[in-house]
């Protein structure tokens, strides 16, 4: 079995914009089901390896990682982790939430395309569902609410896959409504907030990433489960207008403490977050000095946004 030309053609294309090059490899056997294990990137010397580690739908599972990888390149916003507690092994469950949560965006963008180039056939459709249905436990079967987290992660995505999808995907709904009945009300009152057919930018995806991460917490909070609190966790690259740039970091950004160390750091230094005034979002995070703290923030607030994270070498995007 061999990728597609369409498929060809998008890596020829993602190799024209990425700094090295890219190859595509396809193992394993197939499994009826498409999973988010599916796909697995490494470095080969200065070539970047994408394989596709299932033969159930290897063009689907292909594209939609180099669509991401596309957009990366483009100035799509990235989520990043500088942030650290005590307890490695929640910090590591929470950047694998995280990171879930922020790719449901991208993936409005990314099964829009694949829908558009006839990608999201009858028996893709049904693979993908396969996969929903071998990853989640049935809320009946699950009283004390251990796995509500993860169907709702999984379920937003499903959500979003259906919705570029179409008709094709109603019967999936009612599979859905019927074995995952709290987390699918959810879900779809949180795409609501989204608006999907508008997060095609940059600053639309920046946004949606952010609404998503306020949706979960809040969803979280009313079946008193723990929150995720990726808002502050986790640092989102700002999408900035050339007004914002050039205005001083006070008119954008508050800066915090808050009850974090720096990730690999050797030291207990208090650690700041730089939180976007609009949405309380984590967009930065700095170390306080040891001495001249006030004189430290006086001017990290009176600097330019742009100098600001020039400063710091954090990517930003500019919304035009």
């Amino acid at each position: 079995m061999s990728f597609s030309k369409a498929t060809q053609d998008l890596l020829a294309q993602l190799n024209e914009n990425y700094p090295g090059s890219v190859i595509l490899r396809m193992s394993g056997e197939k499994s009826g089901k498409i999973l988010p294990d599916q796909v697995d990137t490494q470095m080969l010397g200065t070539r970047l390896m994408i394989e596709v580690t299932d033969q159930t739908a290897p063009d689907f599972v292909a594209t939609r990682e180099m669509l991401k990888m596309l957009l990366m390149l483009n100035g799509y916003p990235q989520v990043y982790y500088q942030l650290a507690t005590e307890d490695g092994a929640l910090d590591e469950q929470r950047v694998i939430m995280t990171n879930y949560l922020s790719q449901v965006a991208l993936h409005a963008i990314i099964y829009r395309e694949q829908a558009a180039h006839r990608q999201l056939t009858p028996e893709i459709i049904s693979a993908y569902a396969a996969g929903v249905k071998a990853t989640l436990t049935p809320e009946v079967n699950d009283p004390d609410q251990k796995e509500a987290a993860l169907r709702l992660l999984t379920l937003l995505d499903a959500g979003i896959f259906m919705y570029a999808a179409g008709d094709d995907a109603d019967l999936v709904s009612e599979y859905y409504q019927a074995n995952y009945s709290k987390a699918w009300q959810a879900t779809r009152l949180i795409l609501e907030q989204l608006v999907l057919d508008q997060i095609k930018t940059p600053a639309t995806v920046g946004q949606a990433v952010q609404t998503l991460f306020k949706a979960f917490d809040a969803q979280m909070l009313d079946w008193n489960l723990p929150e995720l609190g990726a808002g502050e966790f986790a640092t989102l690259a700002p999408s900035l207008t050339p007004q914002q740039l050039k205005a001083p970091v006070s008119e954008t950004f508050g800066i915090r403490h808050v009850n974090y160390k720096m990730r690999d750091a050797d030291d207990d230094a208090a650690v700041f977050v730089g939180e976007l005034k609009s949405s309380g979002q984590n967009s930065f995070v700095l170390k306080a000095p040891g001495t001249n703290t006030a004189e430290f923030f006086k001017s990290i607030y009176a600097l330019p946004a742009q100098d600001l994270f020039t400063k710091l070498q954090q990517p930003f995007t500019i919304d035009e």
